[in-house]
């Protein structure tokens, strides 16, 4: 079993970017990666290795997103979109994407997509999971997975165009 600080700092990098993605805010983002691994600490000693690491992490982050929502009824505006940093298409955050008006646009869509088709379009395109990956985070079948992300490329689609 690897250790915690293993785990951490294995995946912080993904938790966090996830996050970015979904808030499109740096400091919130930071926020709620220091939140999760605060809750993925405490349940450590029930983390019975049936999913891999990132499976749990990706879970609890949801859930940590989930209960921020619930808690913090404001929605994002989307102009402070344009102040945050956009995140990177590498494991490396300090790359940016070379057309940044581009990845503004993208995370300008992903704002208005609802919380679980942002959650799959993340995994699935961005982060690169399986589907039984993001299935064990949305506590879905495979199967819904990816029902769940046609529907959400179809929508993105959508909404792309719009904006165009």
């Amino acid at each position: 079993m690897l250790s915690f600080i293993d785990i951490y700092r294995t995946h912080h990098k993904t938790i966090y970017r996830y996050f970015l993605y979904v808030t499109a805010n740096t400091s919130l983002a930071e926020d709620l990666t220091q939140e999760t691994f605060f809750q993925a600490f405490l349940s450590c000693g029930t983390f019975k290795e049936q999913s891999a690491p990132l499976t749990w992490l990706m879970a609890i982050a949801r859930r940590v997103y989930l209960k921020h929502l619930r808690q913090d009824k404001k929605h994002l505006h989307l102009d402070t979109v344009q102040n945050s940093v956009c995140p990177s298409r590498e494991n490396k955050p300090e790359h940016v994407w070379d057309n940044k008006e581009l990845s503004r646009e993208i995370i300008q869509v992903l704002q208005l997509l609802p919380e679980s088709y942002r959650t799959v379009i993340i995994l699935r395109e961005i982060e690169e999971c399986s589907f039984e990956e993001i299935g064990a985070v949305l506590e879905k079948s495979p199967a819904s997975v990816r029902v769940i992300l046609s529907r959400a490329k179809k929508r993105f689609r959508e909404l792309y165009c719009q904006k165009i």
